[in-house]
C-alpha cells in the first residue's frame, strides 16, 4: 500500500534511473544521495501511476482477495458498477459482431442480434429479481455473463456454420459424385455401343481382307506352279538349243581350219605372185585348172583371157577373202566337186610344185567347196536353232511376264496381309478397350444402383442442412444465451423466458 516494492532494483539496475533523475532532483532541491533520489523516484511513481483494477463482486474469490489485500479497500477509490445501461450493452454487442459475416443485409441482422442480446440480458435481470422475491434465491447477473453471451455466440456461430457447412459440402460432394458417375455411366454406355459397332465393322473388314487374301494366295500358288512348270520346260528347251548350237558349231568347226588356212594363204599372196600367174601366155595345166575352178566359183568366164583379166583387177585377193561362202549354189558345188575336187591332180601339193600362188588359190577352192557342203548340212540345223531360239525368246518373255505378274501378286498379298494385320490389331485394341469399358460400366452400375437410396437420403439431408444454416443465427443465439444465463434458473423460469420473451 506504500507503493514501494522492497529490493525492486539492484544497485547496478538503479544506476541508469538515478542518472536520468539526477538533473530533475537537483531542480527540486533533492540531495544527490541514492536513498533520497530513490524516495523521489517512488514519490513520482505514486503521483503519476494510475491503476484501474476491475473485479467481479460475485462469489467467494472477491471476499478472499479483500481479506488478503486490505489495501484494496483502504488505498483505492471504489466505484461499483452494478448494471450496464442498454446503450452500453448494445455498443458492446455491435462491436463484437463487426467481424461476423451474416451474408446479405449483414449490418441490419447484426443490429437485430445486438438488440436481442440486450433484450435477453435484461429479461434475465428481471427474472433474477422475480426469483429472488419468489424463492429468496440470489442470481447475480454481471457484465461478465453478457460478455460470455456475446463471445460465446460469436464462437458458436462460427463453429456451427463450419460444422453444418462441412457436413453439407460433404453430402453435396457425394451427390455430385453420384450424379457425375451416372453421367459417366451414360457416356460409357454410348461409348461402348460405338465401340461394339466399330469392332463389328473391323471384324467384317478383316473377314473381307481374309477372303481376298486367300484368293490372292491361291492365285499366287497357281501362278507359282505355272511359272515353275514354264521355267522347267524353258530350261529343257534352252538345253536342247544349246546342244543344237554345239552340233552345228562342231560341223562348222570341221571346215574352219581349212578355211582359215586358205585365207592365210591368200593373205600371204602379193602382187608379184599374181603377176607371176598373169605372165603365163599359155599356163601350165595345173595353173589353168585352178584358175578355171576359181572363175567357176566366182561365176565368171573360165577362159584364160578372162582369168588374166580378173587377176588384173585391183582387190582380187580381197574379193576372194570376203567371198560369200554361205550362199554357194548346190549346182555350183556339184560342178566344183565332180570336175575339180575329185581330180587327183587338184591338190595343193601337186599345184604347189608348179606355182605357189596357184597353190594358195587351190587351197581356197577346196576350202570353199568343203565349207559349202558342210554349210548345206549345218544350215538347216542353224535355221531350226534360230526358230527354236525365237520360240525360246518368246517363251522367256512370257515367263518374264508371268514372273512379273507373280511378283505383283505377291506384293499385293504382302500389302493385303499388312492391311489385314493392321485391321486385326485395331480390332483387338478396340476389343480390349471395350472390355475395360464394360468392366468399368459394370462397376459404376453397381455403385450407382447400390447408392441410389443413399443419394435420395443425402439430397434430403442437404436440404435439411440448408434449412438449419438458415436458422443458424437464431438457434445459436438461443443456445449461447441458454448456456450463459440459464444455469441458476428452474425449468419454469427457463420456459417462461424462452417462450414468452426470447422466441416471441
Amino acid at each position: 500500500s506504500s507503493g514501494e516494492v522492497p529490493n525492486l532494483y539492484s544497485a547496478e539496475d538503479f544506476e541508469p534511473v538515478m542518472q536520468e533523475l539526477a538533473p530533475i532532483a537537483k531542480k527540486e532541491g533533492i540531495p544527490d544521495q541514492t536513498e533520497a533520489i530513490f524516495s523521489f523516484f517512488i514519490e513520482r511513481a505514486r503521483n503519476n501511476l494510475h491503476v484501474v483494477l476491475a473485479m467481479s463482486p460475485v462469489g467467494e474469490p472477491f471476499r478472499n482477495r479483500i481479506r488478503m489485500y486490505p489495501a484494496f479497500v483502504n488505498c483505492t477509490t471504489i466505484d461499483l458498477f452494478t448494471e450496464w445501461p442498454k446503450d452500453a450493452l448494445t455498443e458492446v454487442a455491435e462491436k463484437y459482431l463487426e467481424e461476423v459475416n451474416f451474408g446479405e443485409n449483414s449490418a441490419s441482422i447484426s443490429k437485430s442480434i445486438a438488440t436481442m442480446f440486450v433484450t435477453m440480458h435484461m429479461s434475465v435481470v428481471e427474472n433474477s429479481k422475480r426469483m429472488l422475491s419468489e424463492m429468496k434465491r440470489h442470481n447475480y447477473v454481471t457484465a461478465t455473463n453478457y460478455l460470455e453471451l456475446v463471445s460465446g455466440y460469436k464462437k458458436l456461430v462460427e463453429e456451427k456454420r463450419k460444422e453444418l457447412g462441412d457436413a453439407k459440402s460433404k453430402l453435396e460432394n457425394g451427390v455430385d459424385k453420384l450424379n457425375d458417375t451416372k453421367q459417366k455411366v451414360e457416356e460409357m454406355s454410348k461409348e461402348l455401343s460405338v465401340q461394339k459397332i466399330q469392332v463389328e465393322k473391323y471384324q467384317k473388314e478383316c473377314e473381307e481382307y481374309l477372303v481376298v487374301l486367300v484368293q490372292k494366295k491361291h492365285d499366287a500358288d497357281e501362278q507359282q506352279k505355272s511359272v515353275a512348270s514354264r521355267s522347267a520346260k524353258i530350261g529343257e528347251e534352252e538345253e536342247k538349243c544349246k546342244q543344237m548350237a554345239e552340233v552345228a558349231q562342231k560341223d562348222l568347226d570341221e571346215a574352219l581350219p581349212a578355211l582359215l588356212e586358205a585365207e592365210k594363204a591368200l593373205e600371204a599372196l602379193n602382187k608379184n605372185d599374181i603377176d607371176e600367174i598373169r605372165a603365163y601366155p599359155n599356163p601350165p595345166n595345173h595353173v589353168r585348172i585352178v584358175m578355171e575352178s576359181v572363175m567357176t566359183l566366182r561365176g565368171c568366164g573360165t577362159s584364160w583371157a578372162e582369168a588374166k583379166k580378173e587377176l588384173g583387177v585391183s582387190g582380187f585377193i580381197k574379193s576372194l577373202v570376203n567371198f560369200d561362202k554361205d550362199h554357194i549354189p548346190d549346182k555350183l558345188l556339184k560342178v566344183i566337186g565332180s570336175k575339180y575336187i575329185n581330180d587327183p591332180e587338184f591338190t595343193p601339193e601337186n599345184v604347189g610344185r608348179v606355182s605357189f600362188a596357184a597353190k594358195s588359190l587351190c587351197m581356197w577352192v577346196r576350202a570353199m567347196e568343203k565349207y559349202g557342203k558342210i554349210y548345206r548340212t549345218v544350215e538347216p540345223k542353224r535355221k531350226r536353232l534360230h526358230e527354236a531360239m525365237a520360240k525360246l525368246e518368246e517363251k522367256q518373255k512370257s515367263l518374264a511376264d508371268a514372273q512379273a505378274k507373280l511378283k505383283e501378286i505377291n506384293e499385293r498379298i504382302d500389302e493385303l496381309k499388312l492391311q489385314y494385320d493392321e485391321k486385326l490389331a485395331q480390332k483387338e485394341e478396340l476389343r480390349r478397350k471395350m472390355e475395360i469399358t464394360q468392366e468399368k460400366l459394370e462397376r459404376a452400375g453397381k455403385l450407382v444402383s447400390g447408392l441410389s437410396g443413399e443419394c435420395e437420403r443425402w439430397t434430403l439431408s442437404v436440404a435439411k442442412y440448408e434449412e438449419s444454416i438458415g436458422y443458424l443465427v437464431g438457434d445459436c443465439l438461443l443456445a449461447s444465451a441458454f448456456l450463459s444465463y440459464m444455469g441458476p434458473f428452474l425449468s419454469n423460469y427457463r420456459e417462461d423466458m424462452i417462450s414468452s420473451i426470447w422466441i416471441k
